[in-house]
């Protein structure tokens, strides 16, 4: 075999299980370090394996893995890899044991001294070279060879790397976006139960027990909604149901009495038009008290002052339809096509996700909403409910 087809052989040989054990490393992000030492000691092995059952039967081609091991920081290996020279090339005896020796005085001065994983793997290339030029008087072909293929899988893995680093980068800055996303969900949903309650505090008067009896069931129930909301952001992202029937409609009385206060502040009128009877629906009573919440206080914030919102609903093929509609400001088209995209908002000190977490909300429970809007003439919010049978 020439040169070159010994080059092209060995270098996949001893490359193949690494570009492999590279890409799991891609895929598997969240692997623990000592697995990971002992799957890149597989990997090396199985390297060595190939190269000893398909390539060249030469010393000196081994040694390539070692090269690779010292520069990935991997002396462990490299020792390993070196004993099991030391049993299948015994011929070559003093000169493995001189190399053994070499490598754990680099690994002293390695520790003690700030030398780059590449000079360290670079001088154990040239020493390497010399022994088998000089003393064993190895083919000047061979040894070529060997500089060639050394050269070859240490910039590959090289780039290996590089290319795992950069999805391993851009997977924590996706960790990264979706950390700030939910912190950002927290500060926006947490406002509401803590306005809720800062109203009725504001007008709790302490010496009335018909307020206290009234009021602080209310306020104890919005500290409830709050506590499972930030308990609920600790799984960042991941909206986790608590589902069990309910009365749709006993939801938003209770959701409508909790606003009063922000009602009454901005003078605005609410008309109640739901369907007076029991509708039952299999749901997570906070999480969809939060939507309620969220589509009632949007209403409220785009109404300027004496303006109206009305509530009504109806049953059709098994599903309850709830409409909310206010006479506010409105939206564009522009912000109706960009309305759920997180951080997007027309409001100076808004959050731009309330929309999102209705919308996740509302998917969660298998349902659907649509927002119709005219700039300038007020909003309309329709909820569809699957009917519990």
């Amino acid at each position: 075999m020439n040169i070159f087809n010994s080059i092209i052989l060995n270098s996949i040989l001893i490359l193949f299980p690494i570009i492999i054990y590279l890409v799991f490393l891609s895929i598997n992000k969240n692997i623990n370090k000592k697995l990971k030492k002992y799957y890149q000691l597989l990997c090396f092995l199985i390297s060595y394996y190939l190269l000893y059952k398909y390539g060249i039967n030469n010393i000196l081609y081994f040694t390539s893995i070692i090269a690779i091991c010292y520069f990935d920081n991997k002396y462990v290996i490299a020792n390993i890899i070196t004993f099991i020279l030391l049993i299948m090339f015994k011929k070559y005896l003093y000169y493995i044991l001189f190399i053994f020796l070499f490598e754990n005085i680099i690994y002293i001065i390695k520790k003690k001294h700030k030398i780059s994983n590449f000079i360290i793997s670079q001088i154990y290339i040239f020493i390497t070279i010399m022994i088998f030029l000089f003393i064993i008087k190895e083919n000047i072909n061979i040894v070529i060879s060997y500089l060639f293929i050394n050269n070859i899988c240490l910039y590959l893995y090289e780039q290996g790397n590089l290319v795992l680093n950069s999805n391993l980068t851009f997977n924590e800055l996706q960790n990264n976006k979706k950390l700030t996303l939910s912190l950002f969900k927290i500060t926006h949903e947490i406002k509401n139960p803590i306005a809720v309650i800062k109203g009725y505090l504001d007008m709790l008067n302490t010496n009335n027990k018909e307020q206290v009896n009234k009021y602080i069931p209310i306020i104890k129930d919005e500290i409830q909604r709050l506590l499972t909301i930030l308990q609920d952001f600790l799984m960042l992202n991941k909206i986790n149901l608590d589902l069990d029937i309910m009365d749709l409609n006993m939801l938003i009385e209770d959701t409508i009495s909790k606003l009063n206060p922000l009602l009454k502040e901005k003078n605005i009128k609410l008309k109640n038009n739901i369907i007076d009877d029991e509708i039952y629906i299999n749901g997570d009573y906070n999480r969809l008290s939060q939507v309620i919440i969220n589509i009632l206080k949007n209403s409220i914030e785009a109404i300027d002052s004496k303006g109206v919102i009305k509530i009504s609903s109806k049953i059709y093929n098994n599903s309850y339809f709830v409409t909310i509609e206010d006479n506010g400001i409105g939206m564009t088209e522009e912000v109706m096509k960009r309305m759920r995209e997180p951080f997007y908002t027309t409001k100076n000190r808004g959050s731009g996700l309330g929309v999102s977490l209705i919308y996740e909300i509302i998917e969660a429970h298998n349902s659907k909403i649509k927002y119709y809007s005219k700039y300038g003439k007020g909003t309309k919010v329709v909820l569809e409910f699957p009917i519990y049978e």
